[in-house]
């Protein structure tokens, strides 16, 4: 892409050779470029490299837009090229494949078929094939395509390691790596909703492997505060509190009072309090519960609280139970969005049978 920049950039930069000027014009019809001062022709037949919608289909419906195919079949396909350079295969993913044709003998193809199979690169075919089962994970997850790209260049950094995902399952494999780089790129998603997806791999053997790949890969210092973003409640915030319906305000309140709980930063961040070392979706299913039980904010029941960020009810009660006695303190360092006698109202904790 860079050289293509460059080039589109030094074709306008040029100098005209009869009046020096470097005002240009392209002429798409003809494909030429000519200078506006004086009309010279400087480039003829230049490439067009505006967008192609054309079809060249053998079955297309239409030839040029306007007119019918001889054939006139249907199901046409608008691709004139194949896919984009994928820097992870050797080969960049410019392999070719032999496909059949009509009058040709199918016996000669399947022949030139299995011929071409034994030249391909072995370790090409299983990236290819995994990188087609993450695709699948992150459609079904609505994930965007960053996402997709880290879990491929994450797969092909394991891929070579071998270490951490030899001999494991491969659905396991790929529902960590996609977990991981869900992590990475700011998207957290939890181990229950990787599982959704991938039935075929559990939560425990989803998260020994992605505890291996992150050790294998030394991601530890890599990923750097990306990682603590991905596993701090407050990631998790916009995500669940707009499916509950929840305002834009009470989502900027809970990523607040999230901070407040677990500060990142200063020398509050290294303070351990008795919510420390829980599950990031519990502590946010517990803000969400808070903010929803406060005077004039939007009432959400606890059920679907629960429901939502995937975490028991008795689990929110118990951290609610341990929070509930420092929320003035809380929320007035989270930027005041209530006050000590909204708080006041709030549910009282019920208390643990343990502890009576």
């Amino acid at each position: 892409m860079g050289d293509f920049n460059v080039g589109l950039r030094l074709k306008y930069e040029q100098q005209c050779p009869d009046c020096g000027q470097s005002d240009f014009v392209e002429d798409h019809a003809s494909g030429d470029l000519v200078c506006r001062n004086c009309g010279v022709v400087v480039e003829a037949h230049v490439i067009d490299e505006r967008s192609e919608w054309r079809t060249f289909a053998d079955k297309a419906g239409i030839c040029c837009g306007c007119l019918p195919a001889v054939d006139g079949g249907a199901g046409a396909d608008p691709n004139r090229v194949g896919g984009p350079v994928n820097h992870l295969l050797s080969d960049g993913g410019m392999s070719t494949m032999i496909g059949g044709a009509k009058g040709v003998d199918h016996g000669l193809v399947r022949n030139l078929q299995r011929m071409q199979a034994r030249t391909e690169v072995t370790t090409d075919r299983a990236l290819i094939a995994a990188f087609r089962e993450i695709g699948k994970i992150c459609s079904a997850m609505k994930l965007m395509d960053i996402v997709k790209k880290q879990a491929e260049e994450f797969y092909k950094q394991a891929y070579d390691n071998a270490k951490s995902i030899k001999g494991k399952s491969q659905a396991a494999v790929l529902a960590a790596i996609v977990f991981l780089a869900c992590r990475h790129t700011g998207n957290p998603r939890t181990f229950k909703e990787i599982c959704a997806v991938v039935p075929q791999a559990s939560v425990k053997d989803i998260g020994r492997i992605y505890k291996s790949v992150v050790r294998e890969l030394k991601l530890e210092v890599a990923l750097g505060n990306k990682q603590l973003e991905g596993s701090h409640p407050h990631s998790y915030m916009r995500r669940f509190m707009s499916q509950l319906n929840m305002t834009p305000r009470e989502y900027l309140w809970g990523e607040a009072l999230t901070l407040a709980l677990l500060p990142q930063e200063g020398p509050e961040a290294n303070v351990h309090t008795r919510w420390h070392g829980k599950s990031p979706t519990s502590i946010a299913g517990t803000v969400v519960y808070i903010i929803a039980n406060l005077p004039g904010k939007t009432s959400v029941a606890l059920p679907d609280i629960c429901r939502t960020c995937g975490v028991a009810d008795g689990t929110i009660r118990q951290i609610y139970r341990e929070i509930h006695p420092h929320l003035k303190a809380l929320i007035d360092k989270a930027g005041r969005f209530a006050s000590h006698a909204d708080v006041d109202q709030l549910p009282v904790p019920i208390e643990s049978t343990a502890a009576k």
